[in-house]
């Protein structure tokens, strides 16, 4: 696991909770009580300056006055005192500290005090890492951990909460305890002047005793680390995500619709309720595979099966069908009354035997995503006879198949028997109150994987090997600066336009549309640039219910999926018109405008007539203005960087091409992997396969421009077709290490290409202000680490693993 410096803060040898009491009701009071009733495995200390025990435990006056010193502090005293005490922890060597004090005290409070919200004013600290002010603290269940407000600390689980401001925490915390359901990590950020949302998604995108996360925000600081963060963990795990405030938009700014487009381009799943937060985390919980939308209903009657049928239909779901042999099957099971076909509706527990059969029947077809249950308890039903037969039905289909079956339940009634409810849960089986929102959560589940499936898709490829050379427009745009022009006349607007392959059409001439776009450049303060496509008339007042953010960079594929997004992709989707192509070619063109000009402060084009030979612009308005502000601040996704491209000549006529991957590189790192030997392959993996999936294959070519960088390298003899000859990459490990690690096609070898990247990788990792570069490399990959000793590594064994070679190199600044 990478070290992100805040280890300690979950699994912590000593504990001291400054500001300890016994005044009902204060902060020190809950806190000492509930971290005493959750037994945590760390030595828990108590200070107090003004007693001697507390909670019937010593109590020390200072931190200089502990046995030990603390990993971990949390503190609750006035906010004037706790900048010293950090100062104090610091020298100390404490490791974590998590300020529970609020950032103002009362109005009114003798010890009012303003404590800094943002790291640069907080004391200046060699290495105590702080969380907080107005920290809800933390649970680590399996540590038995409760530094916060909830009294009742959960189960071990697999989910992990990153909570903002804790208002979810206390009913999440209630809910999840009657559910059964357990939790890995429970953070609560406060102020984040130090450790804040992005530091902790890192975290568990590495943590193993995570499995997927409930994130609770109301606003992002910082974009482009949020984005980076977010993009890294939801590659590997489910991400949900609750924003507070989502209607407190500006009638002319979509806030919420940046928002949701921020959390669907690095593949977050968005929650509009805590409800919804609520059954998306049970299903989370159980782990069950949902790969398609297609759900069987079984109800114990008709009227609650067509209630989930409309349910499923509502949000976009599908009915299962029953094949042949099934309905044949079921036929010989079934009562003659009952109809064939979904919703399957009989009285489930007057024959328990029946509905075993009919269950591993259904549990059986190939086609089907999912299988519902419906069951609404009654005196003359056993139900524990029920959850025994679901509960074995879906145990033997598992062993039958070797998959494990999607089965939800909906166990209706407030008087249900808890016992079974608990039985299901405890074997995977998530159960619901209403069947809306067991179907909410299956199709939640599915939108998720949806959108990871759609951002790991492969974007068609470019003809060129280099990105576009933005020399001329960037000319056109410094010409227009030198002459104090800020808004271009209509024909220098369209020559610029022109240059992106964006071409204005005379309103006079435009084919006439049933339907208009518009597309706007916004500058968030927040996530910066973004384009706002909708409609071209503002008549209604539902005009952001249909609204698109986009954000810049973009490829086909993103284009595509931020279109379909559209009420009007709802109407010509299943044209045969071209407009569909020509609007993906419009937004790829004017998302690669923003990124190249960054001097372009506003830009509109309205109308975007939408025909069946095409999109047309007829009208195009822009502004231009001195780029002022870090390139951070003005794009939340790090774009391709083009400076990075490079050719050089070799002594025997040929060329190598030298640039940064792009995800259109996927064929041929396909058919690259597919040249090497078994032995190649583990020297640069650490383990043998024998192909290149697409799933490993996007991850090596959608990369985070802002955390990682792999650079391929081609060669160009003449005459000849462009050959592969390897790729060399950089892998962030935390805020100041970064890994290594090279790969070079056999046909590559003896050009001292080895060498040369190798310094290509050191320079950049300099220009990122990293601290050590290091690899990992098997003892017996002789070249390599021979290369790494020639260009001054430290060479040491692996502590964990004697077969392998760590080499260190320190970036100091030459």
């Amino acid at each position: 696991m990478a070290s992100h410096g805040i280890g300690d803060l979950f699994e912590p040898a000593s504990i001291a909770l400054i500001g300890a009491s016994e005044r009902p009701g204060s902060l020190g009071e809950v806190l000492a009580r509930n971290l005493l009733a959750g037994a945590c495995k760390g030595e828990l200390f108590f200070i107090n300056r003004r007693h001697q025990r507390v909670q019937d435990r010593p109590a020390y006056r200072a931190i200089a006055d502990l046995p030990v010193v603390p990993e971990l502090a949390m503190i609750v005293t006035p906010p004037r005192t706790v900048p010293e005490l950090l100062r104090q922890l610091d020298r100390a060597g404490s490791k974590i500290a998590v300020v529970a004090t609020p950032a103002i005290a009362h109005q009114g409070d003798r010890d009012a005090a303003f404590f800094p919200r943002d790291a640069p004013r907080l004391p200046r600290l060699r290495r105590l890492r702080v969380l907080g002010p107005a920290s809800g603290g933390l649970m680590v269940p399996r540590w038995g951990l409760n530094g916060s407000l909830a009294e009742v600390l959960p189960g071990p689980g697999r989910l992990a909460l990153v909570s903002q401001s804790g208002a979810v925490l206390l009913p999440l915390m209630a809910w999840a305890r009657a559910q059964g359901i357990g939790f890995s990590q429970v953070m609560v950020v406060g102020g984040g002047g130090d450790i804040d949302v992005p530091e902790l998604l890192d975290w568990l995108a590495d943590d193993p005793d995570t499995q997927a996360i409930l994130l609770d925000l109301e606003t992002v600081q910082k974009g482009r680390s949020f984005l980076s963060a977010a993009r890294a963990v939801a590659r590997s795990k489910p991400v949900i995500v609750l924003r507070a405030g989502q209607h407190r938009n500006d009638p002319l700014w979509p806030t919420d619709a940046i928002y949701q487009a921020a959390f669907r381009r690095v593949g977050l799943q968005w929650a509009a309720s805590l409800r919804e937060l609520f059954w998306a985390a049970k299903l989370l919980a159980c782990d069950l595979p949902v790969v398609g939308d297609r759900l069987a209903i079984i109800a114990n009657s008709r009227g609650l099966g067509l209630l989930a049928v409309d349910a499923l239909l509502t949000v976009g779901g599908r009915l299962a069908h029953l094949s042949q042999d099934a309905a044949g099957q079921l036929r010989q099971s079934l009562p003659a009354d009952v109809t064939l076909g979904y919703p399957l509706a009989f009285d489930i527990a007057v024959d328990i035997e029946r509905f075993a059969t009919i269950l591993q029947i259904v549990l059986r077809e190939r086609d089907h995503n999912g299988t519902l249950v419906l069951y609404a308890p009654n005196s003359l039903a056993n139900a524990e006879k029920v959850a025994t037969t679901l509960i074995d039905s879906v145990e033997r289909c598992r062993v039958e198949s070797g998959e494990r079956p999607c089965v939800l339940v909906c166990w209706l009634g407030e008087d249900s028997d808890g016992t079974s409810r608990q039985r299901l849960h405890e074997r995977g089986i998530p159960t619901f109150d209403l069947p809306e929102d067991a179907i909410g959560a299956f199709m939640h589940r599915w939108h998720q994987v949806q959108s990871r499936i759609g951002l790991m898709a492969t974007p068609p490829p470019t003809p060129a090997f280099f990105a576009p050379d933005p020399t001329a427009p960037r000319r056109l745009v410094a010409d227009w600066l030198a002459r104090g022009c800020s808004e271009p006349e209509a024909a220098t607007s369209k020559a610029l336009l022109a240059l992106y392959g964006i071409a204005i059409t005379l309103p006079e001439m435009a084919e006439p549309a049933p339907f208009a776009l518009s597309l706007r450049l916004l500058v968030d303060p927040v996530f910066g640039a973004v384009l706002l496509l909708e409609p071209a008339s503002r008549a209604t007042d539902a005009m952001f219910a249909e609204s698109v953010v986009v954000f810049p960079p973009l490829n086909g594929v993103l284009a595509r999926e931020a279109i379909r997004h559209t009420r009007v992709y709802r109407f010509l989707r299943d044209t045969h018109s071209d407009w569909l192509a020509s609007l993906v070619n419009v937004l790829e063109s004017v998302a690669r405008l923003v990124v190249e000009l960054g001097e372009v402060s506003e830009l509109e084009l309205k109308p975007i007539q939408l025909h069946s030979s095409g999109a047309a612009v007829t009208v195009a308005r822009l502004r231009i203005a001195p780029i002022t502000g870090p390139a951070e601040q003005r794009l939340a996704i790090r774009p391709y960087p083009r400076e990075l491209e490079e050719t050089i000549s070799l002594p025997d006529g040929s060329t190598l091409l030298i640039r940064p991957v792009r995800p259109q590189d996927e064929p041929n790192f396909v058919a690259s992997f597919a040249q090497l030997s078994t032995e190649e392959v583990r020297m640069r993996f650490m383990y043998t396969f024998k192909e290149l999936i697409h799933e490993e294959a996007a991850r090596l070519t959608q990369i985070d421009y802002g955390r990682d960088m792999a650079l391929v390298v081609f060669r160009q003899r003449p005459g000849q077709p462009l050959e592969s000859c390897g790729v060399a990459r950089l892998m962030r490990a935390d805020e100041e290490r970064v890994e290594f690690a090279i790969i070079l096609l056999r046909a590559a070898t003896g050009i001292g290409l080895g060498s040369l990247l190798v310094r290509r990788l050191i320079g950049y990792a300099r220009t990122r202000d990293f601290r050590e570069l290091f690899g990992e490399i098997l003892r017996e990959n002789a070249p390599m680490l021979a290369l790494c000793r020639a260009m001054g590594f430290t060479l040491k064994p692996c502590a964990d693993d004697p077969g392998v070679i760590i080499a260190t190199l320190a970036l100091t600044v030459p």
